[in-house]
């Protein structure tokens, strides 16, 4: 089944440790269908929501075949391509599209492409060997840490595999400019600013591939529809519910996003641990009082927030 990767919602979710680090399959293999059911477009693991630099390879392979197994079909399933040099990026993307990955989204390689200037055709290339190799629509990861230079996009666009940009730069103004430059181009331009999700659908953006879908999938999806419909004010209604809580997950220091989001996801009864992976910190009490506080103003603990929203609680109820 072909899906459409440039729009709507991609939801990046955790991924869930026991308390000894290891993966939690049985909870992975739930929170994943869970997710599934909120009717996102697709679902990105080994991302950095989910940890995917702290994963084995092995372990990668192993998510993405249990995840495929999880939707069922009901969503399209993307893993992040995380590797220092273009030999390996591009082995470790066949393989991953091997395991099931319907699509990849390929992380900058590090340190190689802090450095400035950066030469478009270095990224091109880059880009170019995995899309080679892998056979699957490509979506390119512009990050706060890797700021691609003026001329990037159209020079991806001359790759048909790459049909989508993730503009994670948590910049407004960068995010105009990266709409601006893909306009003439058939690159989409996805937001993964997880701090003014909805502001970047309504510049421009065509949709979100963004790791606070993790939690409120469905409220999410459904603040796209109303956004994409011109319904701007009810699209508003749900970001100022849920937004509060994404500018909680997301501040500084933005490291500490991934045990806020999971601390979130214990709340709601999702996950049953908030285990990260050494070095990362666990979260702080101070944290913790404040997404406590969120969750009582806004009554995140309704089952409309939950990833697949009402529908997905029954089922649960009946477990």
């Amino acid at each position: 089944m072909a899906f459409d990767l440039t729009q709507g919602v991609i939801a990046a979710p955790v991924t869930p440790f026991n308390p000894d680090e290891s993966v939690d399959w049985a909870t992975l293999d739930r929170y994943m269908a869970e997710v599934a059911a909120g009717g996102p477009q697709g679902i990105a693991m080994n991302m950095a929501a989910s940890e995917g630099g702290s994963l084995t390879i092995d372990e990668q392979l192993d998510v993405i075949r249990r995840t495929k197994k999880a939707v069922g079909g009901a969503c399209a399933v993307l893993s992040g391509v995380v590797a220092a040099s273009t030999t390996k990026a591009a082995e470790l993307g066949k393989r991953l599209v091997d395991a099931g990955a319907d699509g990849l989204v390929i992380f900058p390689p590090l340190p190689t492409f802090i450095s400035k200037p950066l030469p478009v055709d270095v990224v091109v290339d880059f880009h170019k060997a995995i899309a080679d190799a892998a056979g699957v629509p490509i979506i390119a990861f512009h990050t706060p840490f890797v700021d691609y230079p003026h001329g990037t996009i159209k020079g991806l666009a001359k790759l048909k595999s790459v049909v989508a940009l993730k503009d994670a730069a948590f910049n407004v103004d960068r995010t105009v400019e990266i709409v601006e430059e893909a306009e003439d181009t058939h690159i989409k331009i996805l937001t993964g600013n997880d701090t003014f999700i909805l502001e970047a659908m309504l510049m421009g953006c065509s949709g979100a591939l963004i790791g606070f879908a993790g939690t409120a999938t469905a409220k999410i999806v459904e603040m796209h529809n109303l956004a994409k419909a011109g319904k701007i004010t009810e699209a508003y209604q749900i970001w100022n519910a849920i937004g509060p809580l994404a500018r909680i997950c997301w501040r500084a220091p933005l490291r500490d996003y991934r045990v806020r989001m999971k601390y979130a996801l214990v709340r709601q009864g999702v996950i049953p641990h908030a285990t990260a992976r050494l070095p990362q910190p666990a979260i702080t009490d101070q944290d913790k009082a404040d997404l406590d506080r969120c969750f009582d103003r806004f009554g995140l603990d309704a089952p409309a927030y939950l990833p697949a929203g009402r529908k997905f609680q029954r089922s649960r109820a009946a477990e």
